[in-house]
């Protein structure tokens, strides 16, 4: 059995079964008697620690923007800020809640149209581990022995597609899997220390994420993680109603009990139901409820629940404070991407602007953000900036009156419905934020219209919107119009707007054209700032992944409206995620990228705008030409499959790591010094030629010769460097051994990699400016696959029309009709083995050449194989294979 503090011991051995159980859900019970108290586990804490009642916090850019600072020890920072308004929160709760948040995101990002994208922390896992390491450490505290906060990274793993989660697999081959999607994982845990973490809604090769086996042989195993493993919200449910992996949900809280998650997040009355029935069924043991509860107990002793903590005397005047303002202006500014300047930036402050767009004077609050200490938008910024010299805002938005089959429509009563004839119509704002979509605001209220499914009818609802639900959606179709749902509006016998039979004649009458607004406008200003991007709870969410990477088409429209009557306009992109912006980048002048979140962000983009402040954030994802570039969102196998900077190789809009500056530096030389124990040691120089201080990224990439290993370029080291005018720095950057190696899957062990190594430095994965050669480290040599009793069927050096599933809850090797599976360089202990499969249909297989005729249903084939062979398997029918042992 693990071994516990004596005072964890003690509580086990004191507790009842009873009392146990009602420990194993989020809503974990008090056991007075033992001075354990009722704990709420869970929350966000995303860029900022999430109040949902809304009480305010600070509120930092959504972690792509965190991520764009390239800077470590600044998000350590952010970090800290985070558990100690955490550790705030828990203190005015009655330690109640709040110090067990689930965050960061750490999800590879390899493709941009996902969903959460606003979430993560980029595309490459080097960047991630040192990130998200980073925010981790500031997290938790660094006093001995106790936790300022518990982090719980998430969700592990291979989770990077909204569309089927709740009920499907992503298959990631081996080579794929531990190279890239595991790695910042097992940062955040040997490095990082993370006390918790999420396991993720999909399944991989097969298995949901809450009952996944590298669970207990990995990140309990392998990485020696000493806290406690919860699943994603309701995915007890899921497994059954949804994935239907398990029948019963006493099935699937055992075997997630045994596989290593300690606590669920779902309803707690039906995880003790669940826990009590596998009990009394002899699915788990109490030895399985003590070790799960004894995970969270040790975390809660360390977070100070049983005891004096030195973190309970924190300053409670940090909690949303000017310091944490501060750091958020900072962090803000270092996150912002100059993505052009054709010369005309930074600004004075004398010029005479307008500012346009949806997002001018908008900041939509994202699902994972809390209340900040006032949302700062671009205008705000730019009026403060510029004063008089602001001469106008514009939303770019129509307002428009109703009809319905010729009827005006008004708002009584908080309803919209059919008005007399002689009543005015009401006036809404249309907010387009996706083709085909749009949602009301009432000018007079600044409410949105949301259908209530209940009541039957649209009301009058919130002033912003925000819901996990987003009910204000109107969409447009040639049948008719249509609510959120997607059912077509009428009306009925009493005049009220509502879902009915008969589909309604809708006419939107505008009063106010914003596009011509917006062009009056721009036509008015010496130069135009047009905010354009998304609404981070519309398009590209949680639980909807993007169809593309456009811009939608109203917004376009509106870019090149106002640079037709304005050719001085600059774009500010507010967004969540890359966009296709081959337009802009041709014909406007200058262009900024920053993320939403951040509370600071219109003062911040004003000081930016006029030098006070440099944009010196670098991109942490690809932005491709479009869409069309990239594979299907469930192609997890990077090799097969490229869409990160690693293995893509057609032209891209930026390359991952881009970003300019005003002042812009230059390298001078980039050298190799020699190794030093575990490290190899670099000199690079870094000028900086202006009249002002300046900053710019150091990135050193491994430009790989083999190209048969994966990740043939790939990011090694980066450091952010802060130059003074005039002035020249040498920096020296070190490259650990242990990232020059790649995943043999033979050997199924990181093997070093061999032969004359060629580095590059630049300021992107793409600017090579220096290169240099550094000797081999280790011998050449070919490794060979050891198979004694078995072959590890998932280590296949290649593979075609094949993937990894479960069967009866066991992984198997699956081949499609053609598919084929090659293991390579073996040597094999016996001179017979047996493969066990399944066909579905009676047909053939071909093992090194020779046919094999299966029946349906399973089949034992004997295979005779010489000590050193490869051998290939292919298949004409469906096969499942399940075992390749000694015959």
């Amino acid at each position: 059995m693990k071994q516990y503090s004596e005072k964890v011991a003690g509580f086990l051995q004191a507790m009842t079964v009873a009392e146990k159980i009602k420990l194993l859900s989020t809503k974990q019970s008090a056991v007075e008697r033992l001075g354990i108290g009722a704990y709420q586990v869970g929350g966000e804490a995303a860029h900022g620690v999430v109040d949902r009642e809304g009480k305010k916090t600070t509120s930092f850019p959504v972690p792509l923007g965190l991520s764009q600072t390239w800077n470590p020890r600044l998000l350590e920072k952010v970090g800290t800020a985070i558990g100690t308004e955490a550790r705030i929160k828990y203190l005015q709760s009655g330690k109640a809640s709040w110090l067990t948040l689930w965050a960061p995101t750490i999800d590879m990002e390899r493709d941009p149209r996902w969903g959460r994208n606003e979430e993560a922390y980029g595309e490459d896992p080097q960047l991630v581990r040192e990130l998200a390491t980073a925010i981790v450490s500031g997290m938790q505290g660094k006093e001995p022995g106790y936790l300022l906060m518990a982090a719980a990274p998430k969700h592990f793993f291979g989770n990077n597609n909204e569309a089927g989660r709740e009920n499907t697999s992503n298959f990631i081959p081996l080579r794929a899997q531990e190279e890239y999607y595991l790695q910042p994982f097992q940062a955040v845990f040997q490095q990082g220390k993370a006390q918790s973490m999420m396991t993720a809604y999909n399944g991989v090769n097969g298995i949901p994420g809450m009952q996944l086996p590298e669970l207990k042989e990995k990140v309990k195993g392998q990485w020696q993680m000493d806290g406690f493993i919860v699943s994603d919200g309701g995915a007890l449910t899921l497994n059954v109603e949804e994935y239907h992996y398990y029948d019963t949900f006493a099935e699937a809280l055992a075997d997630s009990l045994k596989k290593g998650v300690d606590c669920f997040v779902d309803d707690k009355a039906l995880v003790e139901q669940a826990a009590t029935e596998a009990l009394q069924q002899g699915l788990i043991t109490e030895a399985d409820i003590d070790e799960a509860i004894g995970n969270c107990l040790t975390v809660r002793e360390r977070l100070g629940h049983f005891g004096q903590c030195p973190y309970d005397q924190v300053d409670q005047s940090l909690l949303n404070s000017a310091a944490h303002q501060e750091l958020c202006e900072k962090v803000t500014a270092e996150g912002m991407v100059l993505l052009k300047n054709d010369g005309v930036l930074p600004f004075t402050g004398k010029e005479k602007i307008a500012v346009i767009g949806p997002l001018a004077d908008n900041t939509p609050r994202d699902w994972y953000g809390g209340f900040g200490n006032g949302r700062s938008t671009i205008k705000d910024g730019l009026e403060k900036k510029f004063a008089s010299r602001l001469v106008g805002v514009c939303d770019s938005h129509d307002q428009v009156a109703i009809f319905l089959n010729n009827q005006p429509l008004v708002v009584q009563n908080e309803r919209l419905q059919v008005g007399e004839n002689h009543q005015q119509p009401a006036i809404f704002v249309k907010e387009i934020w996706q083709d085909n979509t749009f949602v009301l605001k009432e000018l007079a209220s600044g409410r949105y219209l949301a259908y209530d499914e209940e009541a039957g009818y649209f009301k009058l609802h919130q002033t912003e919107v925000y819901d996990w639900f987003i009910k204000e959606l109107w969409q447009e179709t040639p049948e008719g119009m249509q609510n959120w749902q997607g059912d077509f509006l009428g009306v009925d016998e009493k005049g009220v707007v509502t879902v009915t039979g008969e589909v309604g004649d809708f006419t939107l009458k505008v009063i106010k054209n914003g596009l011509q607004a917006a062009e009056e406008l721009a036509a008015k200003s010496q130069w135009s700032i047009v905010v354009l991007g998304n609404h981070p709870m519309i398009n590209g969410k949680e639980t909807q992944d993007r169809q593309n990477l456009n811009l939608p088409e109203f917004q376009q429209t509106l870019l090149k409206k106002v640079l037709a009557k304005n050719p001085q306009t600059i774009l500010v992109l507010l967004g969540s995620y890359p966009f296709d912006l081959r337009w802009a980048q041709e014909h406007v002048p200058g262009i900024f990228f920053v993320t939403h979140g951040s509370q600071a962000l219109g003062k911040v983009f004003g000081d930016v705008l006029v030098d006070q402040k440099q944009p010196t954030g670098h991109l942490t994802q690809t932005w491709f030409t479009s869409a069309d570039c990239l594979p299907a969102m469930n192609d997890y196998d990077l090799i097969k499959h490229p869409r990160t900077y690693h293995y893509y190789r057609d032209e891209v809009l930026y390359p991952f790591g881009f970003g300019l500056s005003y002042h812009s530096l230059r390298l001078d030389h980039f050298l190799y010094l020699g190794e030093s124990g575990e490290d190899l040691r670099f000199s690079v120089g870094l000028i900086n030629d202006s009249d002002e201080c300046g900053k710019e990224t150091i990135q050193v990439y491994l430009k790989e010769r083999q190209t048969h290993l994966l990740l043939p370029r790939k990011l090694v080291a980066f450091k952010k460097v802060k130059v003074l005018q005039n002035s020249q720095k040498i920096i020296e950057l070190t490259v650990a051994k242990k990232a020059l190696t790649y995943f043999d899957v033979r050997s199924q062990k990181h093997q070093p990699i061999s032969g004359e190594l060629e580095f590059f430095v630049g300021f992107n994965s793409e600017d090579q400016q220096f290169t240099t050669l550094v000797p081999p480290l280790v011998e050449a040599c070919i490794p060979t696959r050891e198979v004694a009793e078995s072959l590890e069927l998932f280590s296949f050096d290649s593979y075609q029309l094949a993937e990894i599933i479960a069967c009866n809850h066991q992984r198997v090797l699956s081949l499609a009709p053609g598919g084929k599976v090659s293991y390579l360089a073996n040597h094999f202990s016996y001179s017979s083995y047996c493969m066990e499969c399944h066909a579905e249909t009676a047909g053939k297989i071909i093992i090194n050449g020779e046919v094999t005729e299966l029946i349906a249903g399973e089949n034992q084939v004997m295979i005779k194989l010489a000590a050193d062979a490869d051998l290939v398997i292919a298949s004409e029918i469906l096969l499942a294979i399940s075992r390749f042992t000694k015959a």
